[in-house]
């Protein structure tokens, strides 16, 4: 499936190369800017880096070369040319499950090898007795700082992340939410220390525990007197794939068949416990940080659910925010098909004492989050580019009119990996409206839908890749043994 790219613009492949590398250092940290770029020129970027991340990732990433090489692509001539080579979102949790029960970690750190350009098989980890230890000891000894997904399906994906593809996600949530669109920033916009404010986890390898130090290095500048969490230990990625597990032997109706160590099950009572208190701690932890820092510029983020929870019952126990009104508090994801109070941002606006609570559409496998603007649509930066691809045959719909379709996303951003993925996610584009919020970048509708949910329960993805090249790369990622 060869194609025929169009000749070479040096100017332009200039212009992606400073996208790519650090997009916001490139506008000056100026979100205006950054969603005021012409479609044209975005897109001939776009396709400019789609170029030069293919002739560079294939020789380092081997699950792309495995499945270009299977197509015949090594240039593209039109955005949607790429989309056979994108990845589908579950393939980050394809190792075989026994790994993980019998504590195999250097096989993981092999197939985990064949989805990044870093190389993890090269660290020992014969030592490593716990998901833990191997993931603390992969950010120790190489630029990854891996996510971890909660493992909700029953099987928790392991994302090869590096340590600067975290960095750019928190720098764009700082660029796009501490300054208004249509204003110029102000200096504290970037420059100052703000306090960040984490109702979860000091550290931790999902993003729930991960966003948090990030946040710490943008946010507060490094200074842990600005840096504010609500629980001071690491939250455990062993605790939440044991949790997992336990769901998955639940709904089979036998509790008693559960795959993992028995040292990780005896800790079962730890996490339950932990669980269950949490709700309570947290609401005391929004109640000093309440008391500590009246009046003071704060940046909060967590999801929307837990934003509503602590805000209305903080809002039952006579507490009101007393926040700087420039402070930001952002919720969004988590929900995971649970649907949202109708007054979720009257409770929380009233509780923080702010105009409004900002939301985001993003996930770990993308550095870059799209943020709500004041129509209730999410605007994709322009380093990102979106398909929308046919629920049943997988291919790309027009880029043109209204179009719902799966979300598919290229981010030339990404760092440690191929930055092309297919997510379980139903969203809807109108390619030919411009928002009313003014910003020319593409918008996806507030509403966003799981494949799974559409298709009863079940997301059977289906790729642009041709289907023997597909089928190949696969027994080439997951050819380790158990």
């Amino acid at each position: 499936m060869a194609t025929t790219a169009p000749p070479r613009d040096n100017t332009v492949e200039r212009e992606a190369e400073r996208w790519m590398n650090d997009p916001y250092e490139h506008f000056g940290y100026h979100n205006t800017r950054i969603h005021s770029l012409p479609r044209e020129e975005v897109e001939a970027v776009q396709l400019a880096a789609m170029n030069l991340r293919l002739e560079e990732r294939r020789q380092q990433v081997q699950m792309l070369a495995k499945l270009a090489d299977a197509q015949g692509i090594d240039r593209v001539g039109r955005l949607d040319d790429l989309a056979p080579l994108l990845l589908p979102h579950d393939i980050y949790k394809s190792y075989p499950t026994s790994l993980l029960a019998k504590q195999q970690f250097a096989k993981l750190n092999t197939w985990l090898t064949k989805l990044t350009r870093y190389s993890p098989e090269e660290v020992d980890v014969s030592e490593c007795d716990s998901i833990d230890s191997w993931l603390t000891k992969l950010r120790d000894e190489t630029p990854l700082d891996v996510g971890a997904s909660s493992g909700s399906s029953g099987t928790c994906s392991f994302y090869p992340k590096s340590k600067r593809d975290y960095f750019l996600s928190m720098m764009g949530m700082r660029v796009q939410l501490a300054q208004k669109f249509g204003e110029d920033p102000k200096p504290g916009d970037i420059e100052d220390k703000i306090h960040a404010i984490i109702p979860l986890y000091k550290d931790g390898h999902a993003s729930m525990g991960a966003f948090g130090k990030y946040s710490c290095e943008v946010f507060a500048k490094g200074d842990p007197a600005y840096w504010h969490y609500c629980f001071d230990f690491k939250l455990s990625q062993d605790l939440m794939w044991l949790a997992a597990r336990l769901r998955a032997a639940a709904a089979k109706g036998d509790v008693s068949k559960v795959d993992v160590p028995p040292s990780l099950l005896a800790r079962r009572g730890e996490w339950e416990a932990a669980q269950q208190a949490m709700p309570d701690q947290q609401l005391a932890f929004v109640n000093r940080m309440v008391k500590e820092l009246a009046g003071e510029r704060v940046f909060v983020m967590s999801t929307s659910n837990l934003l509503y929870a602590v805000a209305k019952r903080g809002l039952e126990e006579g507490i009101s925010g007393v926040f700087a009104p420039d402070s930001v508090f952002m919720g969004g994801g988590g929900a995971k098909g649970v649907p949202l109070p109708d007054d979720l941002e009257e409770v929380v606006c009233k509780f923080f004492n702010t105009d409004r609570m900002i939301s985001s559409y993003g996930m770990t496998e993308m550095n870059s989050f799209s943020v709500q603007c004041e129509h209730d649509r999410y605007h994709v930066l322009p380093w990102v580019t979106i398909f929308l691809l046919d629920l049943e045959t997988g291919q790309p719909l027009p880029r043109s009119g209204k179009q719902n379709g799966r979300a598919s996303f290229f981010d030339m951003t990404a760092d440690s990996c191929w930055g092309g993925l297919v997510t379980g996610d139903v969203i809807t584009v109108d390619w030919d409206h411009r928002c009313e919020c003014g910003r020319s970048s593409l918008a996806i509708d507030k509403k966003i839908n799981r494949v799974s949910e559409i298709q009863g329960g079940d997301d059977k993805i289906t790729c642009a890749a041709t289907p023997g090249a597909q089928a190949e790369a696969m027994d080439f990622l997951t050819g380790l043994g158990g």
